[in-house]
């Protein structure tokens, strides 16, 4: 078996002959769109192949859980981050594979999937995340179109549901120092204080390095984020995007705090001897060890239990933090930077309770500049 190899325009393309089938037709598998022959020569070996081995499937009679697993394995797999890829994995065995699976690729339609999603949403689970599995099998579906197992993504024609902004619920200055006060003999005290004084997000603060901390400039560099796919071990990958990969200022208190800690590490580091795993992690277990993030909740919800305080996620910290410094009247850019988000736009948005308060604010110094001016 052989490739032929076709230039059309500036592009190559290729074409695999697979015979004919029972009624005599010629089958084949095509492939355009490459920049070089060499491209082209290397895609059409690979199809070949996974073609030799039965990896491939060719068929448009498959069923949409048959392509869902070839594309995970085969294209997801490769070009999703870690995290990215289990969640897709897990929304597609768990959700679209049992309701949808069994309809053949070339016979889904439109109206299959926007009945799915209204039946989505009597199970009362969140739009946003009936979104994300309208993005998932989307993705899937371009890549079959790509693949040329389909015409078209026929998930252009289905409408995901209208997101909804959820409350957010945040402490005020005084309830976050009332925590931290209560919090102070824990051992994850560290842990809280770079949630409220910077926030960073769970997974930035158990990736923290201690070669990451710039003490005589007094920054934090986001390098890395600690991650725990269900049924998985502990990984270390790179924050999603460019923005989330920043450097934050931090106050003295925070440096503080942070030498503390430190120094108690090194005790710590001193008693286990040659059984410290040393992961130069700021946020650790006492051997060194990377720490689950779901034991750090668990510490916090248990802490802000007994503290009495109002009851909130620990990512809601990052909003606490959010919503003083705009209420302080700082400007949004900067703490859209602060965040790692990748426009200013969304803060705005994601913080748009915070506005009323900010515009009363700008209305009575508007008017306050204009009686000095008239008084002159």
């Amino acid at each position: 078996m052989k490739g032929h190899f076709r230039k059309r325009g500036s592009t190559w393309s290729f074409a695999i002959s697979l015979g004919t089938d029972e009624t005599g037709k010629r089958k084949q598998i095509t492939r355009s769109g490459f920049k070089t022959k060499k491209e082209a020569e290397i895609a059409c070996a690979e199809m070949i192949t996974k073609y030799e081995s039965g990896d491939l499937i060719i068929s448009k009679k498959q069923t949409l859980s048959d392509y869902l697993i070839f594309w995970l394995e085969n294209h997801a797999k490769s070009t999703l981050r870690t995290s990215s890829y289990t969640n897709h994995e897990t929304v597609i065995n768990s959700r679209i594979v049992p309701a949808l699976g069994k309809i053949e690729m070339d016979k889904l339609t439109p109206i299959h999937v926007t009945k799915y999603l209204t039946e989505l949403q009597k199970e009362d689970l969140s739009a946003d995340y009936i979104k994300y599995i309208h993005a998932v099998l989307k993705k899937a579906l371009n890549q079959a179109v790509k693949w040329q197992l389909i015409p078209k993504n026929i998930m252009d024609n289905v409408d995901p549901p209208r997101l909804t902004q959820k409350e957010i619920i945040t402490w005020t200055p005084e309830q976050a120092n009332e925590f931290l006060s209560y919090a102070e003999k824990d051992k994850y005290y560290i842990a809280f204080v770079l949630a409220i004084y910077t926030g960073m997000r769970r997974g930035e603060i158990l990736g923290l390095r201690w070669k990451d901390i710039d003490f005589e400039q007094a920054k934090i560099s986001i390098q890395q984020t600690l991650y725990r796919p269900s049924n998985q071990g502990i990984i270390f990958q790179e924050p999603k995007t460019k923005s989330a990969k920043r450097r934050i200022a931090i106050p003295q208190f925070v440096l503080h705090e942070l030498k503390r800690h430190k120094a108690k590490q090194n005790k710590l580091r001193l008693q286990f001897g040659d059984g410290y795993e040393d992961n130069d992690l700021v946020v650790c277990y006492d051997d060194g060890r990377p720490q689950d993030p779901r034991n750090l909740l668990r510490h916090y919800e248990r802490i802000t239990k007994k503290s009495g305080l109002p009851a909130i996620r620990f990512h809601d910290l990052r909003h606490t933090h959010a919503t003083m410094l705009l209420q302080m009247g700082e400007h949004p850019k900067v703490v859209s930077e602060r965040l790692g988000h990748s426009r200013v736009g969304i803060t705005m948005d994601v913080y748009s309770h915070v506005m009323p308060d900010m515009q009363k604010d700008a209305a009575d110094n508007f008017e306050k500049m204009m009686k000095q001016k008239r008084s002159k």
